[in-house]
């Protein structure tokens, strides 16, 4: 046979052999395309569960229009507006899998379709690919904190304390005299130089380095809502207790000395705007939450013979047994071998707050600086189940 006949029937064979090696390859840029896309979506698919999570933090649980609008809005500002060929759907609680039953979940399904691809178009995919991609978030809790000592220049005393919080943590901007303490904490952190670390007893953690953290009022429902939603300072009273044996009532106190009394809170929310007096009393409350204005003295608990006070478990400020707005920095005294106190402290301006002798309750306790100085002891005890005040939005699936 003649040598150009067979280069002849050579070509053909060539000319199959690219053909199916580019079809490959077209393929090829096509799967990476469509990864490309299907990560980008998968991206935005959890931001949007995570912003329906984040939405249920401030709107309670469950609550589908608040978590689907946030979602919606997330997804839309990650390239996925719901419309044309994107459906984005959002449930709260998630409508199958193992988060079916949690009402702080939120699933988020985006599905695009008519993906336009290169050369799959080719093969039978004239219409281009469709992508979906799922997500859940919860809102869960943050865990480890419990004491938060905000203020980056001030330092923290704990000179002779006891603290007991072994399920939960502190964590300081600053730095710490821990000179004498005894510290049963999960883990201890700081943000500034290195503790007094002399004659310390650390029986779980041992302080170590972290970056500053923020203030945790938003993550917080009823601190949230109480910095949306201040009570009304008006019709304020003035009332001399002084000795006084019975019950207050909730509203506006222009200034209160209760003062070596014998005193039953009612339920409801106390506005101090002006001085404050509980020195030596003994003080009852259930369903309270005292509310320090930017004019108000925060009381003072020294000495008390006994306080048994514990917040709303529901409404618009629960959890919150004391709140002081931030930009007040005078500080509240919590001193006392008998003070019984749960929910949340909050007074992130106050500066040298005293705490000492809060026995056996759950406590979130946030200031700028404190002194949590003397023999009696601090337990802050676990937070029962699903009722940590401190909650995030993360992505579980």
């Amino acid at each position: 046979m003649n040598a150009d006949h067979e280069r002849g029937q050579v070509l053909p064979l060539i000319a199959v052999a690219l053909a199916v090696l580019m079809g490959f390859a077209g393929i090829a840029v096509d799967v990476g395309y469509l990864e490309y896309r299907q990560q980008s979506q998968q991206s935005a698919t959890d931001a949007a569960a995570a912003g329906g999570a984040e939405a249920l933090l401030h709107a309670g649980c469950p609550n589908q229009s608040a978590a689907d609008a946030a979602a919606q809005l997330n997804a839309g500002n990650n390239g996925y507006p719901s419309g044309g060929n994107i459906a984005v759907t959002t449930n709260n609680p998630p409508a199958s899998g193992p988060f079916a039953s949690d009402s702080c979940a939120v699933a988020v399904t985006i599905n695009s379709t008519h993906n336009a691809t290169f050369f799959s178009k080719l093969f039978g995919y004239a219409n281009g690919m469709n992508e979906s991609t799922l997500a859940v978030a919860e809102v869960q809790s943050t865990g480890p904190g419990c004491i938060f000592l905000l203020s980056m220049t001030a330092d923290q005393n704990f000179n002779g304390a006891n603290v007991n919080a072994a399920k939960c943590g502190m964590l300081i901007n600053n730095t710490a005299n821990f000179n004498g303490a005894n510290l049963h904490v999960l883990n201890i952190g700081y943000a500034g130089a290195a503790p007094n670390e002399n004659g310390a007893s650390f029986t779980e953690a041992v302080p170590a380095p972290m970056l500053p953290v923020t203030d945790p009022c938003p993550e917080i429902l009823g601190c949230a809502y109480l910095t949306a939603n201040p009570p009304p300072i008006a019709n304020c009273q003035s009332f001399n207790g002084n000795g006084y044996n019975g019950a207050i009532n909730p509203g506006c106190y222009s200034d209160i000395n209760l003062n070596g009394a014998n005193v039953t809170m009612n339920p409801g929310t106390y506005v101090f705007n002006g001085n404050t007096n509980f020195n030596g009393a003994h003080i009852t409350g259930n369903g309270i939450t005292m509310y320090v204005t930017a004019s108000g003295t925060p009381p003072n608990f020294n000495g008390v013979s006994s306080a048994t006070l514990t917040p709303p478990t529901s409404g618009g400020p629960q959890g919150v047994l004391y709140y002081q707005v931030p930009t007040n920095t005078n500080p509240p005294n919590f001193n006392g071998s008998n003070g019984g106190y749960s929910g949340l402290i909050y007074a992130p301006g106050a500066i040298s707050a005293n705490f000492n002798g809060a026995q056996g309750k759950y406590l979130v306790v946030v200031f700028g600086s404190a002194n949590f100085n003397g023999g009696n002891a601090l337990d802050i005890a676990t937070p029962p189940p699903d009722q940590s005040l401190i909650r995030q939005a993360v992505v579980a699936q």
